[in-house]
């Protein structure tokens, strides 16, 4: 009698272990982790919020920045106006994901095999003028913005893909592209093509 009575109470003990077991995320599996290299590669900088098991945070990136990452499997990257609210899924952090670097534009084309040119512009002003030059390569996210210091008649010699738009822009176009929005629907200054090769264009016309 007393032996199937403990019998039964090591049963219900057992039972209820493994219950408490299977209720408690602390005694849960631990979410595999993944380490790599996140790269900004947007040609500007930006906002960014990342989510997944166990994490939340918001961050920003500057232009072409590269910072580790050790993220759990299916942690997600979206972009971000204020490091709190998700505006549109950029990745999904899987196992083979593990030693590589990602991409903060995916889908931004690699320019190994496309034409590259290298081109002057001068100021050719009286006076020191310093410009914004903001260009858009073909097909891909975000666009580069350099600020540029030229003395009376020098130049600056920039190197770019065939089809890139190029812009040197005015206060208000500048404030357009640092809140985050485009401006190649205008006008480009300069739209660059094989034939500029090695060419020297004037900013002031």
């Amino acid at each position: 009698m007393k032996a199937t009575l403990f019998l039964i109470v090591s049963l219900l003990l057992s039972s209820v272990i493994s219950t408490s077991s299977a209720q408690n995320p602390a005694m849960a599996e631990p979410v595999a982790r993944v380490a790599f290299t996140l790269r900004n590669n947007l040609g500007y900088h930006r906002m960014f919020r990342a989510e997944g098991p166990g994490m939340a945070y918001g961050f920003t990136m500057n232009r072409n920045e590269s910072t580790p990452k050790n993220w759990p499997v299916g942690g997600k990257l979206y972009f971000s106006t204020d490091g709190e609210t998700t505006e549109g899924l950029i990745f999904t952090v899987t196992a083979a994901d593990a030693g590589k670097t990602l991409l903060t534009a995916p889908k931004a084309t690699t320019y190994a095999t496309v034409p590259t040119v290298m081109v002057r512009f001068r100021n050719n002003s009286l006076i020191p003028r310093k410009v914004m030059l903001i260009s858009y390569k073909p097909d891909e996210a975000g666009n580069g913005t350099q600020g540029i210091m030229l003395l009376p008649y020098s130049s600056t010699t920039q190197t770019f893909p065939v089809g890139t738009k190029v812009y040197f822009a005015d206060s208000e176009q500048v404030d357009i592209v640092m809140s985050g929005k485009r401006i190649d629907e205008d006008t480009p200054f300069l739209t660059v093509r094989k034939e500029n090769k090695g060419k020297t264009f004037n900013i002031f016309r």
